[in-house]
């Protein structure tokens, strides 16, 4: 009878929806995946020292602390089987190796000794196909005791993205509720703040009709209900429109029974979904003035980026790391405050520092999801800038850091012709300045109604574009002379001199554009190649010239009024984060 408890399954690509196949195995010769084993021509060869099936030794041995695991392996064929280290040096070293006669029984083809062991890097197999081979499945296993008991509750906070929604509800529901190894396991709802989700689109799962209180008040509703009404010992919330390998569910389980520390939390990596090979980011903290995100923009299949990734955070520790609400998994005991309310963009970054949880990223933990500019609205943008001064003032203290971001903002959007995106910097500057938290709670109740910054932004909206109605002009990068630079800052962006009239210049929609690209036009196409979405700005210089002015008015004003914002937010700390505030706020 085998007592070892699975660590973390192979598992292959079904699709490209999450990536590369070298984000699961690397080959040579004839292999594919039929998708229910991975068959291998005579001769061929399969490496899987890769994203999803690296078996990271900083994340087992030393982040969890398992101290023994085995590789365990099923299938059909001759094989030889070696165990081969990826070290922090970056080079493979062979370990081991086998030679086996697979079958339907699951056979151990290695143990490996972790606690005290010379292993410090990712250990992979390497296969190379005596005759015809295929293999069912292979694990990492151990004989380790789970030091606890996990019951997880899945909560997903939903909100008018049924294309996402119910696809990540069938994912879950087939895989682990209606499984006899998981039913016992898992909790799974989805808290409805679009209260349309039908009964028979719900196929069985809990659906929570809400209120659309933003994703804070959707995931405190799912966090409130498993705490006082379930057994469940760990919550695990996940965006509706984030999915995932249900692997990643699995190896977060495994880290929550393990861990050393039960104040144990497990966050994942989070991919482009229009680029799955790419980390958004793998693991964050809160800076001086907002997120940083590491790893951004760099790719999961390069062996080197992944070995840094696994021991970055040993090697690099970070004051005020944060965990993406896209993939949190956190026990409900530790606990101790809610998350203040924020409707989004704030919620998941203060929800990690106001409890004391020992966060956990590693390899094969991740979800996929649209790059953020692709969510760009009226609303996001404010809240963009509102909630940095907020959380700054909550948990960080640096003003003059995150008035410097919000300077370049300003200026940005100022000297890029997007005169409206000004305006509501503005007024989330000014809402910041008269923060408490009973603006903190009205603001929370009245931003699904509240259409003030969509009054303001009315034509700087991404909408649909066709860019052959446009007669675009081509920038071509060749470098800037510093006397050109410093003609540029010093008649602001060119608005100063003849402008051209005939053509429109195009520009990569992000929030901060790229100035020198449109100086010297008058007509600017601000577009998202993505979702092929944009708008066009014109330069107005005598609204150049009352924002710069207003500029110096609103600095003067924050310079006077930011000690007293923070004193107040605060002072009803306690408040915001208490369970009593949510349940009022939710009813």
């Amino acid at each position: 009878m085998n007592n070892k408890q699975t660590l973390q399954n192979f598992i292959f690509p079904v699709n490209t929806v999450f990536g590369s196949q070298e984000k699961y195995y690397r080959s040579s010769g004839v292999v594919f995946y039929d998708g229910n084993s991975l068959k291998m021509r005579k001769g061929s060869v399969v490496s899987f020292d890769t994203y999803y099936n690296a078996f990271s030794v900083p994340l087992w041995g030393t982040s969890v602390g398992i101290t023994e695991a085995d590789l365990s392996i099923s299938g059909n064929g001759k094989i030889k089987i070696e165990l081969v280290e990826y070290t922090e040096n970056y080079f493979s070293k062979k370990v081991s190796e086998e030679t086996m006669s697979l079958d339907s029984a699951f056979q151990e083809a290695f143990h490996v000794k972790i606690e005290k062991s010379e292993f410090t890097g990712l250990l992979f197999a390497k296969i190379i196909a005596l005759e015809d081979t295929e293999i069912q499945r292979m694990s990492w296993e151990t004989g380790n005791i789970p030091l606890r008991n996990v019951k997880l509750g899945i909560t997903i906070t939903h909100y008018n993205r049924k294309q996402y929604v119910i696809p990540a509800m069938k994912r879950i529901k087939e895989n682990l509720l209606d499984s006899s190894d998981w039913a016992n396991k898992i909790n799974f709802q989805v808290v409805d703040n679009s209260r349309n989700i039908t009964e028979e689109e719900s196929m069985g799962v809990r659906i929570i009709p809400n209120e659309n209180t933003g994703g804070s008040g959707g995931f405190t509703e799912g966090f409130l209900y498993y705490k006082n009404n379930t057994d469940v010992t760990h919550v695990l919330f996940m965006d509706d429109d984030a999915s995932l390998e249900i692997e990643s569910v699995k190896r977060a389980y495994s880290i929550l029974q393990f861990a050393k520390n039960d104040n144990a939390a497990v966050g994942a990596a989070l991919f482009y979904e229009e680029h799955p090979n790419v980390f958004i980011e793998r693991g964050a903290f809160l800076g001086d003035v907002w997120v940083d995100a590491e790893f951004h923009d760099l790719d999961s299949t390069d062996i080197k980026i992944l070995m840094d990734s696994e021991v970055f955070w040993q090697k690099h520790p970070r004051k005020r790391p944060y965990i993406g609400w896209w993939f949190c998994a956190f026990p409900v005991k530790d606990t101790k405050r809610l998350v203040p309310p924020f409707f989004i963009r704030g919620d998941d970054v203060s929800f990690t520092q106001i409890n004391n949880y020992d966060i956990i990223f590693g390899n094969g933990i991740a979800c996929y999801a649209e790059g953020f500019t692709g969510k760009t609205a009226p609303m996001t943008e404010y809240l963009d800038t509102i909630n940095p001064f907020i959380v700054n003032a909550l948990f960080v203290g640096r003003p003059r850091k995150v008035f410097a971001f919000y300077k370049s903002l300003y200026l940005s959007a100022l000297f890029g012709a997007r005169y409206q995106y000004v305006e509501l910097y503005r007024l989330a500057l000014k809402d910041f300045l008269k923060s408490d938290g009973q603006q903190m709670i009205d603001r929370i109740k009245g931003i699904p109604t509240n259409t003030t910054f969509k009054d303001i932004i009315s034509t700087e909206i991404l909408k649909n574009i066709d860019l052959e109605d446009y007669n675009i002009a081509n920038w071509e990068n060749e470098g800037e002379s510093r006397l050109s630079t410093r003609i540029r800052q010093l008649t602001l962006n060119r608005q100063f001199l003849p402008l051209n009239n005939k053509k429109v210049i195009l520009q990569e929609y992000s929030r901060i554009p790229f100035l020198q690209s449109i100086s010297g036009y008058r007509n600017i196409l601000y577009f998202n190649s993505y979702s092929q979405k944009g708008f066009v700005a014109k330069v107005d210089r005598w609204k150049t010239i009352k924002f710069l002015l207003l500029f110096v008015v609103d600095h003067l004003k924050y310079a006077f009024l930011y000690r007293g914002a923070r004193k107040r937010l605060l002072r009803d700390y306690d408040k915001l984060t208490s369970e009593e505030m949510w349940q009022d706020i939710l009813k």
